[in-house]
């Protein structure tokens, strides 16, 4: 069940005919893939959304974190400390 689901989700993304389409698909793959638990699939698509400009929740930042820090791989580690980075950049630049 849950496959056919991430699979509707990559054809909506897919299918997507604007920004707004597309960054809605890509916050549905991350979310379907936190409730699943799935922790390296998380941060994989939390770095698409973040590629994408998709405005993120600071909820779906902090339970895909919590993941990605539960795995014991300081490369995993290294990803998430570099998104981290990158969005804390861009909201300083956007104040400005």
């Amino acid at each position: 069940m849950p496959r056919d689901v991430a699979k509707k989700l990559k054809q909506a993304f897919s299918a997507a005919q604007d920004e707004a389409q597309r960054n809605a698909a890509v916050l549905a793959l991350l979310r379907h893939s936190l409730d699943l638990g799935h922790r390296r699939l998380s941060l994989k698509r939390l770095e698409a959304a973040v590629s994408f400009g998709a405005v993120l929740d600071a909820e779906d930042l902090h339970r895909c974190a919590d993941l990605a820090l539960g795995i014991s791989d300081p490369r995993i580690h290294a990803r998430l400390a570099l998104l981290s980075r990158q969005l804390d950049g861009a909201r300083c630049f956007s104040s400005l």
